[in-house]
């Protein structure tokens, strides 16, 4: 299991999401972005899927 952070700037409503432990990934947003959920996946589409459903959106469809 790995775990993913969704982070999400207030500044210009976007959205950064990638894996915690990969630093190089944390969004450079200054103090317009901070930490709104995380969640533990067997993999990148699982994480996707569920991060997904927890904004409510349609579910994730892999890519090919």
């Amino acid at each position: 299991m790995k775990r993913y952070e969704l982070w999400h700037s207030e500044a210009d409503g976007e959205y950064a999401f990638f894996p915690a432990d990969d630093a190089g990934l944390h969004p450079d947003r200054g103090d317009a972005a901070r930490l709104i959920w995380s969640v533990d996946a067997a993999s990148w589409d699982e994480a996707q899927a569920k991060k997904h459903e927890f904004l409510g959106w349609e579910p994730y469809q892999p890519m090919a």
